[in-house]
């Protein structure tokens, strides 16, 4: 055993030299098979257990050389078109609201400080979007089922604590409130794809339950009442059930019951003349802004705004900038080695998928939804928070898109 040391100290100096800290479990487990392959072939030969071990050594080489060379080929890897991507849309959106409190006609904004505010969550999410870059996502797949119970949580105690504003839930806690039905298609895209990336939708009572576990945080946030969540977790969910496997007449069955409830509500909703109108008046007429809605215009409304005050060009390069961010991640998702990473990053990119046309279409009076925000652009700290935490993980991924699980690596070199 005193022996065999002396490959544990060669390969502790080779890490030492590779910066990338998330390949040195799987370094370990193949320099070690490496040396011991060796080292057997040596004693095979004739040579006793310590020449074989000096011999394994010399020829698998120098281990500075070979640190530097490992080094160079596992380099963290940064996805810059994403981040410019992001920080270009972070950026739109700043521009928003500082024309809207230095330079808008908007008087009622003069006196609200929405563009130090905004600079201030757009600076703590970037903070928070590259520690998560940092942080290894595979360390949550362990705990996909406490998040799918702190989801279910999540919701019942936005039934029985939260407080409605204009038709949406907020939980206030001293002079802070947080609207809990943001905070859900994330947690919840993050737990299904941990619960199922090796799920087997074949099996009878397996294909049951799953359908099951998507329906009941669906049930829970019909109760709520807020329809924007409502439909973003229902394109969420059914493509985590697509990307997974899950048969064909399981998607149909949840997409028949989604639409049906969808179609119930629209139609309800369309029937209210009084929030119609205020929605027409925005989206006709050349998007004409009516004082009635100036509360609304820096986040419900913000694309309307950015058409209204800067032009047909300056709306086409923020939806492009959308189109180009959400098409990258599905592109990237691709490349992912590991199902759950896959899935993962494929169900952020619905939630952004999602809510991006919600807002589109609401703001071209296609549909009559409240409380849908821009990914990124509209006001707002808690939404800001969670799309740039969204990203960091997707930004994780990415980095670690090669890797397998990293708790086989640990218990292969354990072992």
């Amino acid at each position: 055993m005193g022996l065999d040391k002396k490959f544990e100290k060669y390969i502790k100096s080779v890490c030492k030299r590779i910066k990338n800290k998330d390949v040195h479990s799987s370094v370990k487990l193949e320099l070690m098979d490496h040396l011991y392959t060796l080292k057997e072939e040596a004693m095979h030969a004739g040579m006793s257990e310590e020449e074989a071990i000096d011999q394994a050594l010399d020829q698998i080489g120098d281990a500075a050389i070979l640190g530097t060379q490992l080094h160079e080929t596992h380099k963290t890897q940064i996805d810059f078109k994403m981040i410019l991507l992001v920080l270009a849309a972070c950026s739109c959106g700043l521009l928003v609201m500082y024309f809207l409190q230095f330079h808008s006609d908007f008087t009622n904004f003069t006196n609200v400080n929405i563009f130090y505010k905004s600079l201030v969550f757009y600076l703590v999410g970037l903070v928070l979007m590259f520690g998560l870059f940092s942080f290894d996502y595979r360390r949550l797949l362990k705990y996909s089922w406490h998040l799918y119970i702190v989801t279910l949580g999540t919701l019942i105690l936005s039934m029985m604590l939260g407080i409605r504003v204009n038709g949406i839930l907020f939980l206030r806690i001293s002079d802070v409130s947080m609207n809990l039905t943001e905070i859900v298609p994330f947690l919840l895209a993050i737990s299904l794809a941990g619960i199922f990336h090796t799920w087997n939708w074949g099996n009878g009572f397996k294909a049951l339950l799953g359908v099951g576990i998507v329906a009941l945080p669906m049930i829970l946030i019909i109760t709520i009442g807020f329809l924007p969540a409502t439909v973003i977790c229902l394109v969420m969910c059914l493509t985590v059930m697509y990307v997974s496997s899950a048969r064909l007449w399981q998607i149909i069955l949840v997409t028949a019951a989604g639409v049906l409830y969808l179609m119930f509500e629209l139609f309800s909703l369309f029937q209210a003349d009084m929030y119609l109108h205020t929605v027409h008046e925005f989206s006709s007429n050349g998007f004409q802004i009516t004082p009635s809605a100036m509360s609304e215009v820096h986040t419900d409304w913000i694309l309307t705004y950015i058409i209204y005050s800067f032009g047909w060009l300056a709306g086409l390069i923020a939806l492009m900038l959308f189109v180009i961010f959400i098409y990258r991640v599905f592109h990237t998702a691709k490349r992912v080695k590991m199902a759950y990473g896959k899935m993962v990053m494929t169900g952020l990119a619905a939630v952004f998928a999602a809510k991006s046309l919600l807002s589109i279409f609401t703001n071209f009076g296609l549909l009559p939804l409240p409380g849908v925000s821009m990914p990124f652009m509209s006001y707002g700290g808690s939404h800001i928070l969670l799309e740039m935490m969204a990203v960091g993980l997707i930004l994780s991924i990415y980095r670690r898109r090669q890797m397998g699980d990293v708790f086989r690596q640990e218990a292969g070199s354990i072992s």
